[in-house]
């Protein structure tokens, strides 16, 4: 993905862009989604904390590592279309960036691997979904595609990790996972627009296929407790539940709006991925888990407020 000109300082805040860091924490929210499926749903259990932990910090590390990898298989697109981007600028030396990349996977192979035996095939998946979107980003259909298997293999790991025998609910799994794949694709979408000079008209096909996608993905979970997987939700399940959705539609629709504007498409795309932490708080509401909820929350008010200083697209 690209970026705009620089908002944050040379020095500290280079290297903030470089791992996209205002980003990071929708990968967290992502991992306590999937914690809270892999416990149990009953009111009082327990989630095994520290496999939750590993998970997070790893596929958090492991987003990151893949960001500094996509500035550096950039660079010779990035001198010609963002040529602010902190490698190709002379912010930061290509040989620091590969060494942190490398470091980042490594640190984040080995928290995943500690996190959970049976997970490791996924991370491994995982870590070749990055590896292959960083080669194959420019891709219509492989880039966008390979980036929505990343973001639904982290709540997938962690309920992994987090479940009893590590044998999660596939199919209540699927109601979180596979929506947040699709969210992702619309985003990846939208994304293809973000070099353009001229502003994307709200009737542009590709925008318009982009917001649908977005938009149906951000409800689908609600299909959880549609086909009883899920008990019914509480009147104060459901008023916290509405206003998680009510932040995430006001992302979505403030985003769209960005991305009407003369080079504002980079900025839209920074709302929808907000919204991935209002949607995931959303989730939590669903899910019984009030606590880790509150932590989502904590974590969109966040990455909205470092997307103000370092643009995460």
């Amino acid at each position: 993905m690209s970026d705009l000109a620089p908002t944050a300082p040379v020095g500290l805040g280079a290297w903030m862009r470089l791992l996209r860091i205002s980003n990071a924490p929708t990968v967290i929210t992502g991992s306590l989604v999937g914690a809270a499926i892999g416990g149990s749903t009953m009111p009082g259990s327990t989630i095994a904390v520290l496999p939750m932990t590993l998970v997070a910090a790893g596929t958090m590390l492991l987003y990151m590592g893949g960001m500094v990898m996509n500035d550096y298989f950039d660079q010779p697109i990035d001198r010609r279309e963002r040529p602010s981007r902190p490698i190709v600028s002379g912010q930061i030396r290509e040989s620091s960036a590969l060494l942190l990349a490398m470091m980042l996977i490594a640190a984040a192979v080995l928290l995943l691997a500690a996190a959970s035996s049976n997970a490791i095939p996924w991370m491994l998946l995982l870590v070749s979904c990055v590896t292959g979107y960083n080669l194959l980003h420019r891709s219509a259909i492989a880039g966008p595609a390979l980036m929505a298997c990343c973001r639904a293999l982290v709540p997938t790991i962690a309920a992994i990790a987090c479940s009893n025998n590590q044998q999660p609910d596939w199919n209540l799994l699927g109601f979180f996972a596979l929506p947040l794949g699709v969210y992702t694709l619309g985003i990846s979408i939208a994304a293809r627009n973000e070099v353009a000079a001229v502003p994307v008209h709200d009737h542009d096909m590709h925008l318009s296929v982009a917001a649908s996608m977005v938009a149906v993905a951000a409800v689908l979970p609600f299909g959880a407790v549609a086909c009883r997987l899920l008990p019914a939700l509480g009147v104060m399940q459901s008023a916290f539940y509405a206003a998680a959705m009510l932040g995430a539609a006001w992302l979505l629709f403030r985003g769209l709006g960005n991305m009407t504007l003369p080079g504002g498409v980079p900025r839209g795309v920074m709302r929808w991925i907000a919204g991935i932490a209002c949607i995931d708080t959303a989730s939590l509401v669903m899910l019984g888990r009030g606590e880790l909820a509150a932590i989502a929350a904590i974590a969109c008010i966040a990455t909205l407020l470092l997307q103000r200083r370092v643009l995460g697209s």
